[in-house]
């Protein structure tokens, strides 16, 4: 019997759809308009570190119709589409420069940023989470840890919010927004590296110019692409997530209330957060030759689709597993595997430990407020505007 067939390309195409898990129950994989899709824990753990398939953001542009210009020179750039040993030596250098130690340093002014943002609407019992909280706690930390001057993070924040659309399957239709924040952030970006040069500091940025390894040094157009692709990765995904750890806790309230009574359950919150709800849907791969994966001949050329949600609550592996911040479960496959690994999982991880627990104890007993649009269900998904109501803590 022929696989399932999934459109994952329908705007209205929702991966933790019913026909979605039907799909499941039939087989790991399922047929695409550009391959196949993913579907199951196991297949999609021995598959996302595979290094017969390589990064597919970049092969994804030209069926948008975008083969040249700007945004596509970025994002050849972007350590995300660098492949081989290009993006090896890209890797070792920044890993010389965003190191866990630097992240650890910053949990004190992730706490102090999170209550500093709650002290703003803790009174009234209401806010729009996103724009009031998620929004400018992730830009605000990405910004210090580089070394951006306060009166740049808001238009910092604003370039790299509009960049974000660059992973939704929609290029087109945002690429004018896109590379005209590109272009602000790029000219940014350049001014600051410039200053740095002359008077280092003790931030992200100066380590970065800093890196070395062998003699070898980032050239100046590797060091812009990868300080914006850093404030990509560390705002837009990272205020969506939480963003979706809300509305998962605002349909869970029980675990909301142990989270409060029990900080210590963070980190596990924050990784089952993560499985029931990523804000990154799908984790997309291109085959670079032809092979064989148990039953399926996947041809080079083909893209391959894992689908995180189907994938995290997969009954072979997580039984029928409910949402439940005590448990210690197979880990969640959201930061990709092998060498594309997410390079700010650590940050992200940190960044929402620290969050979630002073989120639960200010604001007791939230509900919605109001409607909370999404943005498209594949790609970096998650409300873009989040009202709340809620008791203060």
């Amino acid at each position: 019997m022929a696989a399932t067939y999934l459109d994952i390309m329908d705007p209205d195409f929702r991966p933790d759809a019913a026909e979605v898990q039907a799909a499941r129950e039939a087989d790991w994989y399922a047929r695409t308009p550009l391959g196949y899709a993913v579907l199951r824990y196991e297949a999609a753990d021995g598959l996302v570190g595979d290094r017969r398939l390589r990064q597919s953001l970049l092969d994804f542009f030209p069926s948008q119709g975008i083969t040249d210009g700007p945004l596509y020179d970025f994002m050849r750039q972007f350590i995300a589409t660098v492949e081989g040993p290009d993006h090896t030596r890209l890797r070792r250098l920044v890993s010389q420069a965003f190191t866990r130690r630097a992240v650890e340093a910053m949990r004190p002014d992730m706490r102090r940023i999170a209550e500093n943002l709650i002290a703003g609407f803790h009174e009234s019992g209401r806010c729009d989470f996103m724009a009031d909280f998620a929004d400018p706690y992730s830009a605000q930390i990405i910004c210090v840890l580089l070394g951006v001057p306060e009166e740049q993070h808001d238009a910092f924040r604003g370039w790299a919010n509009d960049l974000g659309l660059v992973v939704t399957p929609f290029i087109r239709d945002y690429r004018e927004r896109i590379e005209a924040a590109l272009a602000g952030l790029g000219g940014a970006v350049d001014g600051l590296i410039a200053k740095r040069r002359v008077d280092p500091r003790d931030d992200l940025l100066t380590a970065l110019i800093q890196a070395e390894e062998a003699g070898d040094r980032l050239a100046p157009e590797e060091l812009r692409a990868m300080v914006i692709g850093l404030l990509l990765a560390g705002q837009d995904a990272t205020q969506h997530q939480l963003g979706r750890a809300m509305s998962t806790f605002l349909a869970n309230q029980e675990q909301w209330d142990l989270l409060a009574e029990r900080p210590d359950l963070a980190p596990t919150a924050v990784e089952e957060v993560m499985r029931v709800g990523p804000t990154s849907t799908a984790i997309t791969r291109i085959a670079a030759e032809d092979f064989v994966f148990r039953d399926l001949t996947i041809e080079a050329g083909q893209f391959v689709t894992i689908l995180l949600d189907p994938v995290h609550t997969d009954p072979e592996v997580f039984a029928e597993a409910g949402f439940d911040i005590t448990q210690h479960r197979a880990a969640q496959l959201t930061f990709g595997g092998g060498p594309h690994f997410c390079l700010g999982a650590v940050l992200a991880r940190a960044e929402m430990a620290e969050a979630l627990p002073i989120l639960a104890r200010r604001m007791r007993a939230p509900e919605a407020g109001g409607p909370a649009p999404w943005r498209p269900a594949i790609g970096i998904t998650g409300p873009t505007t989040l009202p709340l109501r809620f008791t203060p803590g």
